[in-house]
């Protein structure tokens, strides 16, 4: 790679949002020009930042095993957002190009609904059958680190769901226990069919970081993390009007300063009475306070 190219990946890996923001304004060809020295992990890089669409547009522009490499490196709900805007006649041979281990579980998340639980959902961690040894399952997440989690969920052979194990729980174990005798069965969970409005208010997040989405049968489809949730979030987020903001805000000023001047005047009272004690007081009563351990979901 030359100097200038180099030098526009590093300027780019630095800022990665305020150089998206720069060339989304660009034609997809003029993209594809500045990305041609690129390795795929780079392309990857840049294109999660973009409008799906775009990068779709970019992609379609590429040869079609670069453009399956960069769809396999992504992150799992940038993948499907971005394979659902390429042309439908692109759309299957790319499906089907990519690895055994990515492309079912892409095609799965894209029968749900754009924006739900199932579509958002990555399903490329690191899964653990019940019925191997803490050893082999430890070998596993080494030997995929990419997709490891600090939950490693415990599925059956069919693709059910039936627990988790932390990493913790791995290191403090015996290599020869097995991970049905350490897992944890009660398990928080997403069916897949929630929408964005309900992800939003789901109150599990309050307790963890990172949630299993299962469909009605109990079925492992990903992980929902919550970032991702956050992604969503900012998308999803309506802003007030501007109109009423104004109005309500002197409302509200308003109100505190009526409170204040009331208060105020029976101080000034008090003083001049010499009454002290009719000065209001407050009590100081134990505040409750929401800590919640930090459970296995």
């Amino acid at each position: 790679m030359d100097a200038e190219p180099r030098l526009t990946l590093a300027y780019f890996k630095s800022h990665p949002l305020e150089v998206t923001r720069q060339i989304e304004m660009w034609s997809p060809d003029e993209v594809v020009s500045v990305m041609a020295t690129f390795a795929p992990h780079d392309m990857a890089s840049m294109l999660e930042h973009f409008p799906f669409p775009q990068a779709a547009a970019i992609l379609e522009r590429l040869p079609q095993d670069t453009m399956v490499d960069i769809i396999t490196l992504l992150p799992t709900s940038s993948a499907i957002g971005i394979v659902r805007q390429l042309e439908p006649s692109v759309q299957p041979n790319v499906l089907a190009t990519l690895d055994q281990r990515v492309g079912p579980s892409l095609r799965l998340s894209m029968t749900y609904p754009d924006g739900t639980a199932g579509s958002l959902a990555d399903p490329r961690v690191v899964i653990l059958p019940p019925d191997i040894p803490v050893s082999a399952a430890l070998e596993r997440i080494k030997r995929d680190l990419t997709h490891a989690m600090y939950y490693h969920y415990v599925v059956e052979r069919a693709g059910v769901l039936v627990g988790l194990v932390t990493t913790k729980d791995l290191l403090a174990a015996s290599p020869d226990q097995r991970i049905a005798t350490i897992m944890n069965d009660q398990i928080a969970t997403v069916a897949a069919e929630a929408t964005e409005d309900e992800l939003l208010q789901a109150p599990h997040w309050r307790l963890y970081h990172t949630l299993p989405v299962v469909d009605r049968h109990g079925h492992f489809l990903g992980a929902l993390r919550y970032r991702t949730l956050r992604r969503v979030e900012a998308q999803f987020h309506v802003k007030p009007t501007a109109g009423h903001l104004p109005q309500a805000l002197l409302q509200m000023w308003e109100g505190y300063a009526l409170i204040g001047l009331h208060i105020m005047t029976d101080l000034a009272q008090a003083i001049e009475t010499g009454v002290s004690e009719q000065l209001p007081t407050l009590t100081k009563e134990g505040q409750d306070t929401d800590v919640i351990s930090p459970e296995t979901p």
